[in-house]
């Protein structure tokens, strides 16, 4: 089951009015406060609220980019995962992320943290943790989030020889800390979704000029 939950003051101030309740207390009252449930942003919880959602293992997808878009608030990454909440990493939708890229988001992930905690408490490693392992725990599943013998072949491959990686000793902390933005290839299940770049079975010039004439018709 998955929703957004507690993503700005408005949403607060809204159920406070309609439901004379925080959206943490619904979220509860309508039966969502389980392991089977995962939601978006988190933002706006007190900590009376964070102990809850970790003892019922709620999962919460945190949303960097769009949060930072749309000056949101800070996610208490290390707060509700200490509670018991797995942590994953998304992107939002393209409303509030205009690029909806994932390692641009482990990238954010980094850097909001340590803004909202420190340079010492938040690294790399955590941000990859979030993109990979806790987004399959958000999930509920044990076949992904990483790379071992009987999980499902998921794999995503950058390329460092741009210059922005020169020098670095660190392949995985160049990859977040550099910049990485596209992958070179993509592995879904086994197979290949992304080569050299390039989504496969994908006529991306003609996908481009569709997109284009639809978003037109939004300004009209």
């Amino acid at each position: 089951m998955h929703t957004h939950l507690g993503e700005t003051r408005d949403e607060v101030a809204y159920c406070q009015e309609k439901f004379s309740c925080r959206p943490v207390d619904y979220f509860e009252e309508v039966g969502w406060m389980s392991d089977r449930a995962w939601v978006a942003h988190g933002i706006h919880f007190n900590g009376d609220e964070i102990r809850r959602l970790g003892r019922a293992g709620v999962g919460v997808c945190h949303c960097p980019t769009s949060n930072m878009v749309l000056a949101s608030g800070q996610c208490r990454t290390k707060e509700l995962e200490a509670a018991g909440s797995p942590i994953g990493l998304g992107v939002d939708g393209s409303a509030s992320n205009d690029s909806s890229n994932l390692i641009e988001g482990v990238r954010h992930a980094v850097m909001i943290n340590r803004l909202t905690y420190d340079a010492a408490s938040v690294t790399h490693l955590d941000a990859l943790r979030w993109a990979t392992e806790g987004s399959a725990r958000c999930l509920g599943r044990d076949d992904i989030g990483m790379i071992s013998p009987g999980k499902q072949a998921d794999m995503a491959f950058y390329k460092l020889d741009e210059l922005r990686f020169s020098g670095a000793g660190d392949p995985l902390a160049a990859l977040v800390l550099c910049g990485a933005h596209a992958a070179d290839r993509v592995m879904v299940k086994g197979e290949w979704r992304l080569v050299d770049g390039a989504p496969l079975g994908v006529d991306v010039a003609r996908l481009r000029a569709q997109h284009g004439k639809a978003a037109e018709r939004f300004v009209e």
